[in-house]
Order: C-alpha cells, then sequence, then structure tokens
C-alpha cells in the first residue's frame, strides 16, 4: 500500500490525508483503516476515500473528514407583561361610558416588574473528526435598549424604579426601546380623545379638562386652561388657570392653586390659594383658604378651614349669603359628635337587653327555662359583649378627640383686608357672629369663647 500521511487541523475541524506512492496502490478499506487508527471516527468522506482507491493522487493534502458544525441557538427575547391597558367587555344592552374606552396611557408603579429578557438558547451542538461534541452556538441577544427609571435583575426581570408611564418602541432592526416617564403630558384637552386620566406621577395639561372627565395623579396636576364640570384628585399640589364647578365639580389635593374658582367643590389637606375670586364654592376643608390677589374677594358659598380664611373682601353689598367657619377643624368635630350620638344609642340598648339577660340567667337557676330560650339568651350576651366593646372603645377615642379639639381652639382668624359685609356668617370654634353693618379692615378671632374684632394692618 502507498505511504499515507494523515494531518488534523488544530480547531480539529479537518483531516487531510497525503497519499505519498511506492509502487503499491491502496483498497479503500486500508485508507478507512488508516483513519480509524489516527483516532477520525467522524465526518468521513467515504466517497473521498473510493475516489483515492480507483485514481490515487499523490503527494496532494485531501481532505477526508470534516466535523459537523454545531448550530446557532434561538435569539433573546423581551417578554413584556404590560403592553396596553385591558379593555372591559361590551355587553348587550350595557351603558357605556366612552370617557373610560378612550385612548388610555399604560402606567406602572415604582417596583413592578414591567416584562423580562430571555436569554438566548444554545444550539444543537456538532462533533470534531475525532467525534468528540463541540458545544451549540448561542443564539443572538435580546435586543433591547432600558432608558430612564428601568433596570435589570439578576434574573433578567425588567423592574420600574419610578411609577409613571410605560413607553415602548421599536427600531428598524427590532431593536426594543423601555422607559418609564414620570411626568404625564397632555397637548391639549382633557376629553373623549384621551378619556379619564390616572396617573401615579406628575401630570401637565396644557388644555383644559372637559365636563365630567377625571384627573387623578400621586404627584402634581398642572393645568393651563380650566376644570369645567369635572373632577380633579392628587396627592399632592394641583395648579390650575380657573375652576368652573357648574355644582358638580370637585378638586381635592394636597394644595390647591388658582386664579379664579366658581360654583365648586374644593378639598385641600394643606391650603387653597386663589388669586381673584371664590364664588359661591364649598370648602369641605383645608388649613388655610387665602385669597392674595389685589380685590379679591369671597362671595357666596359655605368655606369651612382650620386656621385662617382671608381675602380682601368678604360677601358684598347685595348681602350675598356667605358662611365661613375656622377653628376646629369640621372633620374632627364631625366625628366628635357622631360617636357620642353613637354611644348614646349603645347605651340605650345596653340597658333594655340587660334586665333581659338578668331575667334569662335567673330562670337557668330555677331551671324554669327552655332550650329556645337559652339559645336567645347567648345571643343577647353576645350583642352586649360586643356593644359594651364598642362603647368603651368609642369612650376612650372621644376624650382624645375632645382634646384636640380643646386645644385648636386656640387657633382661628377671619380677615377682611377692605370689607366683611353684612350676610357673611363668621363662625370661629362654633362661636358666630352676623354682622348688620359693613366692617372695613377687620381680622376676627376667639377670644375666651367670644369672637373679638381688631383692626387689620397690612403686614401685621
Amino acid at each position: 500500500m502507498a505511504i499515507t500521511k494523515i494531518k488534523v487541523s488544530e480547531d480539529k475541524l479537518r483531516a487531510y490525508m497525503t497519499l505519498i506512492y511506492d509502487g503499491r496502490i491502496p483498497t479503500d478499506g486500508e485508507l478507512l483503516k488508516t483513519l480509524q487508527t489516527a483516532g477520525i471516527r467522524h465526518g468521513i468522506k467515504y466517497d473521498i476515500l473510493r475516489s483515492l482507491a480507483l485514481n490515487p493522487t499523490y503527494n496532494e493534502s485531501i481532505v477526508v473528514a470534516e466535523a459537523t458544525m454545531p448550530e446557532k441557538g434561538e435569539p433573546g427575547y423581551v417578554e413584556l407583561y404590560k403592553l396596553e391597558k385591558e379593555k372591559k367587555e361590551i355587553k348587550n344592552n350595557e351603558k357605556i361610558d366612552f370617557r373610560e374606552f378612550a385612548k388610555n396611557i399604560v402606567t406602572v408603579e415604582i417596583g413592578e416588574k414591567i416584562g423580562i429578557i430571555h436569554p438566548p438558547k444554545l444550539g444543537k451542538p456538532g462533533k470534531d473528526v475525532y467525534g468528540e461534541e463541540i458545544p451549540g452556538l448561542p443564539g443572538n441577544p435580546a435586543k433591547v435598549v432600558l432608558g430612564k427609571n428601568v433596570e435589570k435583575d439578576e434574573e433578567g426581570n425588567i423592574i420600574a424604579t419610578s411609577s409613571g408611564e410605560l413607553r415602548i418602541n421599536k427600531d428598524i432592526d427590532s431593536t426594543v426601546h423601555i422607559e418609564i416617564e414620570e411626568v404625564y403630558e397632555i397637548r391639549g384637552d382633557v376629553d373623549f380623545n384621551t378619556g379619564n386620566i390616572q396617573f401615579p406621577g406628575k401630570v401637565i395639561i396644557t388644555g383644559s379638562v372637559r365636563p365630567d372627565f377625571i384627573v387623578e395623579a400621586e404627584g402634581d396636576i398642572e393645568i393651563y386652561g380650566e376644570v369645567e364640570l369635572a373632577k380633579v384628585f392628587s396627592k399632592k399640589t394641583i395648579k390650575v388657570n380657573g375652576i368652573k364647578g357648574g355644582n358638580k365639580g370637585y378638586i381635592k389635593a394636597k394644595n390647591i392653586i388658582a386664579k379664579f374658582a366658581e360654583n365648586a367643590i374644593l378639598e385641600a389637606e394643606e391650603k387653597i390659594q386663589i388669586d381673584k375670586a371664590m364664588i359661591n364654592c364649598k370648602v369641605l376643608s383645608a388649613e388655610e383658604v387665602i385669597l392674595d390677589g389685589y380685590n379679591s374677594r369671597i362671595l357666596g358659598g359655605h368655606i369651612k378651614a382650620l386656621n385662617k380664611v382671608e381675602a380682601y373682601y368678604l360677601g358684598s353689598p347685595m348681602g350675598v349669603s356667605t358662611e365661613i367657619d375656622v377653628g376646629v377643624d369640621p372633620k374632627l368635630f364631625e366625628e366628635y359628635t357622631t360617636l357620642i350620638e353613637i354611644t348614646k344609642r349603645d347605651t340605650t340598648e345596653l340597658k333594655a337587653i340587660t334586665p333581659q339577660i338578668n331575667s334569662l340567667l335567673k330562670k337557668i337557676k330555677q331551671m324554669k327555662i327552655k332550650n329556645e330560650s337559652v339559645l336567645y339568651l347567648k345571643k343577647l350576651i353576645d350583642r352586649a359583649t360586643t356593644i359594651k366593646s364598642r362603647v368603651e372603645e368609642n369612650r376612650k377615642k372621644i376624650v382624645k378627640l375632645k382634646k384636640i379639639i380643646e386645644e385648636s381652639k386656640s387657633s382661628g382668624v377671619v380677615i377682611a383686608r377692605k370689607m366683611l359685609y353684612p350676610g357673611v356668617i363668621i363662625r370661629i370654634n362654633n362661636r358666630m357672629l352676623n354682622p348688620e353693618k359693613g366692617l372695613s379692615n377687620v381680622q376676627l378671632m376667639n377670644i375666651d369663647d367670644e369672637i373679638k374684632i381688631y383692626a387689620y394692618v397690612q403686614g401685621e
């Protein structure tokens, strides 16, 4: 047989055979045995061996075995849990509020899992010419770019690091861009094009909020236009050009700032600040209601504040009915009076059922009671136990509230920088003043449980 030389590439992907003539022609079986002796087990080109046996080619390196190359695996991808808000299923004859079916944004809360980045998979493994496995190749990684307020944890979960609007965009090359915008801006009005707004961050509205729509936000709300017969709620500050309530608009926030408000319901945890006028408004509660614009006025309505109500004019020369309550927190006082009423009812009921319980207990001792009466007695005792527990708890609350109310009586002032007109009813810590004539430049306070009138001096 001819002399054979076997050479394997460094990467073990190819085996080469060179025949050197020695006067004898080899068979394909002999050539195969030579390969096997050299350890070549995989990818042997049998057709090449047969060809060399039939028509030997000498002194030339010929590929006689090739590896099976590993395959590339599936690429990684992004799975998003929250692409769009679920739409409600509409049933036959069901009334539809199209404010809820308008275009809505997708919002997420801080710490929420937005999705997951799945890693690429390994492809099918290959084999080198020695028959050893070549690991499969991983697929391409997911094409994803995490923008602001988004991060990935060790498991590949996409986590929101801030509450806000989830924004997802895809490039031409399918790269997914993910970010969370903390501020939601509406360029125009809140109407049927936007639907009701519910957002976990700050909201900016360049237009107005149209009738019967609702805007809710965890952060500040800025409205360049007006609120028209709508509801706007914020856990921080609402700043709006004007409020036209139409006796149904409701604004609630930590602080409310507006140029004017009319026929609206307002509620603030801290301060309501109006520039020009508050007309026929109902202020449920606030620490302060301040109208600081020149010639500002409060006209009509019912204002309740804990510490202060101040404007240039209170009421009008026409004697329009206007009520102003300051001092004790109205909600606190309401809770206090409600607890007293509940305690009275519970005490009355307890007095009514106690004799019944005593009578039935006496009959038990005398063995003069039926089984149904024993069950009734058990119900009465359970009821009496519940009432006693509630009465004791409410009495503790009443004592605590009374102390808070008494301590708060030292606060409360009403200021008319220019004029307090007749028709304005002033209550300061449940003491009332209804002036019969106009009072100019005054501040009113409750001193020793009596409303005192003092001159108001600008800057003091």
